[in-house]
């Protein structure tokens, strides 16, 4: 029986691994080079609070948004979507290679999407969530929305 020599198998081993490696990046490369993203939005759970008592609840509200001119080099995008269109802050999140993007909204309020280098079960659209919070008078509103988004070419 042929013994294998411990250079040989040391490299075998690299070369598997870099194979793994590589295959696991594919979600983050293909994400990161993406540079419109198109957002459909499918269940979101809300929590209002009125006058300091908390209610939540879920919707089955549904929503897209088109993300457009993604620069993550420069930090830039736009979206556009059933209200209007804007412009956004994008970042790549260090450690996972989620893409985050900020918008504020014309009411004042702050919107963060963040679109995961993860694919929905069955597809290769990417796993997305957005969360809104607002205040009118005496209650505070807060959104957590739950949505896929595919690379739009």
């Amino acid at each position: 029986m042929k013994t294998i020599h411990p250079l040989v198998a040391g490299a075998m081993l690299t070369l598997a691994a870099v194979g793994v490696a590589s295959a696991d990046d594919w979600p983050v490369s293909r994400l990161h080079q993406a540079q419109s993203l198109r957002c459909t939005f499918t269940s979101s759970v809300v929590t209002w609070v009125r006058s300091g008592r908390r209610s939540i609840g879920q919707t089955n509200d549904k929503g897209s948004a088109q993300y457009d001119n993604i620069n993550v080099a420069k930090g830039t995008a736009r979206i556009i979507a059933n209200a209007g269109a804007g412009d956004l802050a994008v970042w790549v999140e260090g450690t996972s290679g989620s893409l985050w993007m900020l918008e504020r909204a014309p009411s004042g309020n702050v919107i963060v999407t963040t679109v995961f280098p993860m694919y929905a079960e069955g597809t290769n659209e990417f796993v997305a969530l957005e969360a809104r919070h607002s205040m009118t008078g005496q209650i505070v509103f807060a959104e957590e929305t739950y949505g896929t988004c595919r690379v739009w070419d």
